[in-house]
């Protein structure tokens, strides 16, 4: 469904596309009738993903709160922009689709992954609207600087590695076997693999973007008393397992083994500092981590997400300020 003129995206269950001006977004609404000051809980998937990954977590959300999720430009049935997909370019998009589709604040914002910055950027622009978030997993400005994923993530190591098989992501995914393979078959979308491609060119000028907005570290919290919720996986074991597996596939050792092997030595602690930074947004928090789950707990563990979100609803005033 393309969506000409205003539609109530505050009731029922629907989906389909809106016109931000310079092209349309694919989004969907799921969940209880949104009445005047009624949370909307909004997802932001990470780096290169669609949210079609994000399938458990909505289910298991609409028994309490309605759910926006929503596909970046160049994703799903989104329009290619013609703009780069910066962090402050796609916040100013879902401030746009938001605006058109006529969903109106208070907002939940749940983003994992590269979305903890694009949802920050989002809150640069909606200080006033926010009245929770949560943090999956999520990078901050402090990221790259401290600890870079990526170093590890494009090693030569692991060429050839099926990072899905060999970090149980395949077979402890909680999605259905539909949902998992509407998922899979969009990752593999010569336009997915395009867009992420652009993705990742913007993907590093995006923390010192962010760090310039100064959210951290103030006198008072940035979100003031509505809640955060940081949820951390245990990504070291999903690298441990990746680089294994590489071995195994003969991918050499040596001096790139030690290296990687040297950066995993510190991750945990690293890890820790960067995501428990990230509860300075607000003085009322709370950080849980998970041994259970890599870096995509929204698809082996969705129900500690849904059960974030219940904790941030409960303990927000459910009022914008």
């Amino acid at each position: 469904m393309d969506t000409e003129q205003p539609e109530d995206w505050d009731t029922g269950e629907m989906s389909g596309r809106v016109s931000i001006g310079s092209h349309k977004l694919w989004l969907s609404v799921h969940g209880p009738d949104r009445k005047p000051g009624d949370p909307l809980v909004i997802i932001i998937p990470g780096l290169a993903n669609s949210t079609s990954g994000w399938a458990a977590v909505r289910r298991g959300l609409t028994a309490f709160a309605r759910v926006l999720q929503y596909e970046r430009s160049g994703y799903g049935e989104s329009d290619v922009s013609t703009e780069k997909p910066t962090a402050s370019s796609i916040a100013k998009e879902l401030s746009l689709l938001l605006r058109n589709a006529n969903l109106l604040p208070p907002y939940v914002v749940v983003a994992h992954s590269w979305g903890g910055i694009l949802s920050r950027e989002f809150l640069a622009l909606h200080p006033k609207d926010i009245i929770g978030m949560i943090f999956i997993e999520a990078n901050q400005e402090r990221t790259l600087d401290v600890l870079d994923w990526r170093q590890l993530a494009l090693s030569d190591l692991l060429i050839g590695v099926n990072s899905s098989d060999v970090t149980g992501i395949s077979q402890n995914h909680k999605l259905t076997d539909e949902e998992w393979r509407i998922y899979e078959d969009t990752k593999g979308t010569e336009k997915h693999q395009r867009q992420a491609a652009l993705e990742f060119a913007e993907y590093p000028n995006s923390f010192s973007v962010l760090k310039s907005k100064s959210q951290l570290h103030r006198a008072s919290p940035f979100l003031g008393d509505h809640p955060v919720y940081v949820i951390r996986g245990n990504n070291k074991a999903d690298f441990e397992k990746l680089l294994k597996a590489g071995l195994a596939r003969g991918n050499g050792g040596g001096a790139k083994q030690a290296e990687f092997e040297e950066i995993l030595g510190t991750w945990d602690e690293k890890d820790q500092t960067l995501q428990s930074e990230i509860l300075l947004l607000s003085s009322r928090s709370r950080y849980i981590k998970t041994e259970k789950s890599g870096h995509n707990i929204h698809l082996t563990e969705p129900e500690l997400i849904v059960e974030s979100v219940s904790w941030v609803l409960s303990h927000s005033n459910k009022n914008v300020k």
